[in-house]
């Protein structure tokens, strides 16, 4: 199984969980930040996408990942995926926009299936990581399943 994680991260943060996830998954994983020139021949060699980025002001999608969303277009015939938001939701009423949904929407026009459901992941004031390893946890399950 080869695993590609996708993330944006402006000031480090999703940088921070990305490079803590290794520790968490049972299956290998290489890493690339959406800002680097990416095609559809590299990220077809992989079996299993997953997608880290923040969401920004009012529900708006980390800018290094807009911009990978922006300069691809690519079919993914049916690749599983898996996304992982970072935010404050502190004092938000409404958690149905934002990083998770814009790129949900985007790989389904790219022809991906959801493995599980995206996790949104509190970031302030302390990262959530009970709530990641429990994530990561049903991850691995799903992903020892397409084996």
């Amino acid at each position: 199984m080869r695993a590609l994680i996708i993330y944006g991260s402006s000031r480090g943060n999703t940088r921070l969980v990305v490079n803590r996830l290794s520790e968490r998954l049972d299956f290998h994983i290489d890493l690339a930040e959406a800002s680097t020139l990416l095609d559809a021949n590299t990220i077809s060699e992989y079996d299993l996408l997953l997608f880290f980025a923040s969401t920004w002001g009012d529900g708006e999608l980390q800018i290094d990942m807009e911009n990978f969303f922006i300069r691809n277009l690519i079919n993914l015939n049916g690749k599983p995926y898996a996304i992982c938001e970072l935010g404050n939701y502190y004092g938000y009423d409404d958690f149905t926009f934002g990083a998770s949904y814009i790129m949900k929407k985007l790989l389904e026009k790219w022809n991906g299936y959801e493995l599980i459901e995206p996790f949104s992941m509190d970031s302030f004031p302390y990262k959530d990581w009970d709530s990641l390893a429990r994530w990561c946890d049903l991850l691995n399950k799903n992903v020892e399943k397409l084996k």
